[in-house]
């Protein structure tokens, strides 16, 4: 049975109510100034979220009629360096994503939970989680991890629920995945006949054979994109496991299980997927020392001409509505150390147990306790 406290717990904050903190938090940051910056900023979000289902080209251009040339897919784990990488394939003139294009290029950009896309995507695909507030009444309540999925979906305990296969496709879901690409197409592209998506679902990382085959014949590119394990573990104890939709607090052992056991299997599953599709795999920390090297490697394999305006670099002005506008330029070489040097000694205990041959399958050394 429920208790009220659980109830409390599980209710989403009233938008009204979140606007008017957004609005105070931005006053005291920065005056009325922010505030309107703020606004602004929230306006173009809106404008760009309702183009995909309301636009001119509607009225001229088909959806059948746009191709769906070679989609790219970037995989990975929640804080595992994914954004910053996939924000140089968004500043490709060819480039489209969930919500804009190389103009607009710092959105909300995974087609797993963003509303406007859920609308149209089989269920399989989309990522329902308290975190995300799209619930829909859809999610069954867990008597642990309650309506919270993030950083969970891959546990042991819920991969079969998430996980997908080529096994398990059908025509339907490829069709609805399809117009949902082109739709995105239609609405962001600068060429909709010339254009590439670029998508980056963590849930996809899971549904790697899945994907391909439902679009099979568009000849999908997928990048794994991995970041020092212990890093990414440590941040997801500390960060992911807190309050919301959950029907309590995990405690540190938990969260440390669940955070192994996610990463593991995101990664396993992305592995034993991709290897034999040619996915490419990407080091966060390699992108991190040599940013134009991995990004021109990302292009020759996704089959695009390299740009250097896709490279990281000063004077590049970030566009009103970005979201986490701070995950671009300077690049932060160090940042792994800040968890590194908070690492949980039974963490890595747990991580190494389990995950040591696929840590250095990945590339990285195995901590030592």
């Amino acid at each position: 049975m429920t208790t009220s406290a659980d109830s409390v717990l599980e209710q989403p904050v009233p938008r009204r109510q979140r606007n008017r903190k957004a609005a105070l938090k931005a006053y005291r940051e920065g005056g009325l100034r922010e505030v309107a910056r703020k606004a602004a900023s929230r306006v173009r979000v809106i404008a760009q979220v309702k183009r995909y289902d309301y636009n001119l080209r509607r009225l001229y251009l088909r959806l059948e009629r746009i191709p769906i040339d070679r989609p790219i897919f970037l995989l990975g784990v929640q804080g595992g360096g994914g954004t910053l990488i996939a924000r140089t394939l968004y500043r490709h003139p060819r480039a489209v994503y969930a919500t804009g294009n190389s103009t607009f290029w710092a959105g909300l950009d995974e087609v797993h939970n963003c509303r406007h896309t859920t609308t149209d995507l089989p269920e399989e695909l989309i990522h329902r989680s308290a975190h995300f507030r799209n619930l829909d009444g859809r999610l069954e309540c867990h008597p642990v991890y309650g309506h919270q999925r993030c950083w969970l979906y891959a546990i042991d305990e819920l991969l079969p629920t998430y996980r997908r296969t080529a096994s398990h496709a059908n025509a339907d879901s490829g069709a609805r995945l399809r117009r949902v690409i082109r739709k995105i197409v239609r609405a962001y592209a600068h060429d909709p006949l010339a254009a590439r998506f670029v998508d980056m679902s963590q849930l996809y990382t899971i549904q790697l054979s899945y994907i391909a085959e439902l679009l099979k014949g568009a000849e999908p590119r997928f990048i794994l994109v991995s970041r020092d394990p212990y890093s990414t573990c440590q941040r997801a104890v500390a960060k992911e496991y807190e309050g919301r939709g959950t029907r309590r607090t995990l405690d540190r052992s938990e969260r440390i299980r669940c955070a192994v056991e996610h990463w593991d299997n995101s990664f396993r599953c992305a592995l034993e997927d991709g290897e034999p599709l040619g996915m490419l795999h990407v080091r966060y920390e390699d992108f991190l020392d040599d940013p134009e090297g991995v990004v021109r490697r990302m292009c020759d394999f996704a089959g695009l001409d390299f740009d250097p305006r896709q490279v990281p670099g000063p004077g590049q002005r970030i566009p009103l509505g970005s979201h986490s506008p701070e995950k671009w330029y300077p690049l932060r070489p160090g940042e792994n150390r800040r968890y590194r040097d908070a690492l949980d000694r039974e963490l890595v205990r747990v991580l190494n147990e389990r995950s040591a041959d696929l840590i250095r399958r990945l590339g990285y050394e195995e901590q030592g306790t």
